[in-house]
């Protein structure tokens, strides 16, 4: 399909779904509805004691609700779903003898047997809506990277085509249903507002009863702005509805990670010390990520041998797969690579390193970030805002040019020897970073990213010194603040299960 072709199919389903609206189908779901009003009994509970003794439960039981509602394939086919089911219940055991209120753990522990007592509501309604249209018509959406692998694990051997909605608009299926599985408030606007088929459907449990389209971000300033409606069908068991949920409850449907007390407050990092934002991963891994310019990850999407890519770090987020050394930063290796390969020069230009770092770090300690920030805005340096990253031992230098001179003037430092020797400096990395990428985009195409995809991380083995051990993992939360951490700590991913109730 051609460009300008894919682009009228575009207009044309934007064009359907505006004269017809999107379908809704809430399925009756007396166990969902249990187990979701224990849930909410314990929110209430939480919200009156702390969290303290309940945490641990609380992230079983929301994430438990939520594969109901997005991962509908049969038991036989959905270990994600036993898995919480059987932790919630470990949980209500741990707990029981250490809190007072029994009724609660007990309903909490018989909604969670009941789930894994019979198949989701919501898979014979999909299959069932399925073959009224077609297998080869239809497009399943799934709420996330791991659901929509369960999902195709079942739906394949049946040639129905299961994606994320990144992976839908990434390549848009020529076909003219979609059904979306979970509520439209957890999906993207794009999902209706651009549109890929003529048709798009959302399949829930009838207890969410929150039922809102989302709309364009736009919508609200746009004058005569468009808006999907929606019509809505109800199957089944409905006589226990459950109150709406509020816009402001919406966030409580979702694994929230524990992120736990911010730490470091207001003061300035240490020369040994970093500020950074800590990252959940698949895995029950986690990293600290600095501030540094770009980060190594992999794109599945991409053509083979185009897979291993850098991002900056200001763009991962949930979703991106980065790649990591195990036990030690990929800066630290490709640095000590670099000054093997610079031979003789190695000792003079690591000296000059160490000598305009140094002074870097006293004017910061003397002055403060603020203050140095700001002298250097005067004296002309444009990224001054990167004052702290620069002492940094693997960030070689400024990427400006004029930027770098503007600093080490301002450093009380002739420009030479300095300036040239970090050139050839990061000239080597860069050249024994192509190297190294060009071993994992061999290492990656060898690898099974079905795996990747399913499982959110794959360890890959390497023959290059000090690459052996490579990790490929998928971020799963990104921490809304920074704590500041010893330098060697940042960039090396450790063992963590603040995300362990996350997909």
């Amino acid at each position: 399909m051609s460009r300008v072709d894919a682009l009228a199919r575009r207009y044309a389903a934007s064009s359907s779904l505006l004269r017809y609206g999107v379908e809704i189908l809430a399925v009756g779901d007396p166990v969902g509805s249990q187990l979701n009003a224990a849930v909410r009994l314990l929110m209430r509970t939480v919200q009156e004691d702390g969290p303290g003794l309940w945490e641990d439960l609380l992230g079983s039981a929301r994430a438990l609700r939520w594969r109901l509602m997005s991962h509908p394939q049969p038991i036989e086919f959905n270990p994600a779903l036993r898995e919480g089911a059987e932790e919630v219940i470990r949980q209500t055991r741990r707990l029981r003898g250490a809190v007072a209120n029994n009724a609660l753990l007990d309903e909490l522990s018989a909604a969670a047997e009941r789930v894994c007592e019979q198949d989701p509501v919501l898979g014979p309604v999909l299959l069932r809506s399925i073959q009224e249209v077609g297998a080869s018509d239809c497009v399943v959406v799934a709420g996330s990277a791991s659901a929509g692998a369960a999902m195709d694990e079942w739906l394949r051997p049946q040639g129905v085509s299961v994606l994320t909605l990144s992976g839908l608009k990434r390549t848009p299926p020529d076909v003219g249903q979609s059904y979306a599985v979970g509520p439209p408030c957890f999906f993207s606007s794009s999902l209706v507002t651009a549109p890929v088929t003529d048709a798009v459907s959302f399949l829930i449990p009838a207890w969410f009863t929150y039922r809102q389209v989302p709309q364009s971000v736009l919508a609200p300033y746009a004058e005569g702005a468009i808006r999907i409606r929606s019509r809505v069908f109800t199957e089944g068991d409905v006589t226990e509805p459950e109150s709406p949920a509020e816009d402001e409850e919406l966030e409580e449907f979702l694994p929230q990670p524990v992120w736990g007390t911010h730490q470091s407050a207001s003061r300035e990092p240490s020369s040994d010390e970093v500020e950074a934002r800590k990252l959940l991963l698949s895995g029950h891994r986690a990293l600290w990520l600095d501030d540094g310019e770009r980060i190594r990850a992999l794109d599945p999407r991409l053509p083979r041998g185009e897979r291993v890519v850098y991002v900056d770090v200001a763009a991962v987020r949930p979703g991106t797969y980065l790649l990591l050394r195990e036990g030690e930063t990929e800066h630290r290796a490709l640095h000590q690579a670099a000054l093997a390969r610079l031979g003789d020069r190695a000792s003079e230009i690591d000296t000059t390193q160490r000598a305009w770092k140094q002074r870097l770090q006293t004017r910061l300690s003397q002055r403060g970030h603020w203050a140095v920030e700001r002298g250097l805005r005067n004296a002309g340096v444009k990224t001054a805002d990167r004052a702290r990253a620069w002492r940094e031992p693997n960030l070689v230098r400024p990427q400006s040019d004029q930027d770098f001179e503007r600093l080490l003037q301002w450093l009380d430092l002739p420009v030479q020897p300095t300036f040239g020797n970090a050139t050839s400096l990061r000239r080597e990395i860069h050249r024994a970073s192509a190297q190294i990428r060009e071993q994992l985009e061999t290492t990656v195409s060898a690898a099974d990213l079905t795996a990747l995809e399913h499982e959110g991380h794959l360890s890959l083995d390497m023959k290059t010194v000090g690459f052996r051990s490579i990790l490929a993992a998928r971020v799963i939360a990104v921490s809304p603040h920074t704590e500041i951490v010893p330098r060697h700590e940042a960039r090396v991913p450790f063992e963590d299960r603040s995300g362990q109730w996350l997909e």
